[in-house]
């Protein structure tokens, strides 16, 4: 039987703990999950291509007997962006008594995996909010107006919803559209009695089966899903604004998360004369786009939560 080797070891380790990062990040993202899918480029490229399809114009002649149709040409659009990196690491000391099962490993490699997903989710959400459609709570007309008493509210989800399907954005995959919100504009529409009402009436009509991280509850042409990391900005009088996300399939592409790299170095050089630390990180390639405007919504509003 052939001898377990130190390299052999090193190896085990670093998948286990690739794995343990992956696994976590991957649960805890959540705005990666509804964009349009796109591979990385090769190593000795920094540009991704997103490829936006436009719509085939809709046949009103009947076709004719014997004859074929002239046919229609299938229009695309490139969106180049450059490749974006992000990563992070932590040191960890003692070495001796950190094993993979060790509580200090454990507790971090869970913040690494939190740290990861978080980074990841928001380079996704910095780009989607830099759309041009919006909407702000209680008819104000910039974000800097809103107060903390401008709350959203179902009326404002429909309004977007309607414009939406005028625009003919592609619903996911459940017919519904998405609207991303964070805990406390949830509890905004909690408190929204047209909400309410309109979940109750759809609650004792069918039993809801999730389909997305983080969802709340799907009806009326709407999936709510709820994210803790969520960009907030300021409105009047320092006001926070919570700018939730009204989406429909194909408003935004991005990358997949599964090219997380995790990095486990052992000790040793001149830094570490006595092999007393070790370092974990993580770093990812990343970039999201806008593939289509008016298949997408910023809906800015205040709270009091």
């Amino acid at each position: 039987m052939a001898d377990t080797t130190t390299a052999q070891l090193q190896h085990d380790l670093q998948t286990y703990f690739a794995k343990k990062v992956l696994r976590g990040a991957e649960f805890q993202t959540v705005l990666d999950q509804f964009g349009h899918k796109e591979t990385l480029p090769e190593a000795s490229s920094k540009t991704i291509q997103f490829t936006r399809y436009s719509d085939l114009d809709i046949v009103t002649n009947p076709l004719t007997e014997g004859q074929a149709p002239a046919g229609s040409q299938l229009t695309t659009s490139a969106i180049n962006a450059v490749v974006d990196q992000y990563g992070d690491f932590v040191t960890l000391t003692d070495l001796a008594k950190l094993t993979p099962k060790h509580s200090s490993v454990q507790n971090a490699l869970k913040k690494l995996s939190e740290q990861s997903s978080k980074s990841y989710d928001r380079a996704i959400n910095k780009v989607i909010v830099a759309g041009t459609a919006v909407r702000y709570a209680n008819s104000k007309t910039a974000r800097n107006l809103l107060a903390d008493t401008d709350k959203l509210t179902w009326a404002d989800v429909r309004k977007e919803v309607s414009r939406l399907r005028t625009a003919g954005a592609p619903t996911f995959k459940d017919g519904n559209y998405v609207l991303v919100v964070d805990p406390a504009v949830e509890q905004d529409l909690m408190d929204d009695e047209a909400f309410r009402q309109t979940v109750y009436r759809q609650a004792s009509k069918e039993k809801s089966n999730e389909l997305y991280k983080g969802e709340l509850v799907s009806f009326a042409g709407v999936t709510v899903v709820r994210s803790n990391n969520l960009i907030t900005d300021k409105g009047a009088s320092n006001a926070k604004v919570h700018i939730s996300l009204l989406f429909g399939e194909d408003a935004y592409g991005n990358t997949d998360l599964q090219h997380l790299e995790v990095y486990k170095e052992g000790p040793g050089g001149v830094s570490d004369p006595l092999r007393q630390k070790m370092t974990l990180g993580w770093k990812f390639a990343a970039k999201a786009a806008i593939l289509n405007n008016n298949f997408m919504c910023r809906l800015e509003s205040g709270s009091l939560y």
